[in-house]
């Protein structure tokens, strides 16, 4: 699974990168397998929301982890 454009362009918008994020939650190897939308728990893959409606996870998660230094 990769991330979806909208899930990158809010990445890019905290200076994140797919590797970055997806290392933040657990994948160590880099690779994504969260959901396209940026939510990192891969049991939610095509079932927390509906596909065209927007996503909160991504956003709230980063506003969770706080600024980083």
């Amino acid at each position: 699974m990769r991330l979806n454009a909208d899930a990158l362009d809010v990445l890019a918008a905290h200076g994140l990168t797919e590797a970055q994020w997806a290392r933040e939650n657990h994948y160590a190897d880099g690779r994504w397998g969260g959901d396209a939308c940026g939510c990192p728990d891969d049991r939610c893959i095509g079932f927390h929301h509906d596909e065209h409606d927007e996503c909160g996870c991504l956003p709230a998660l980063l506003d969770a982890r706080g600024p980083q230094v």
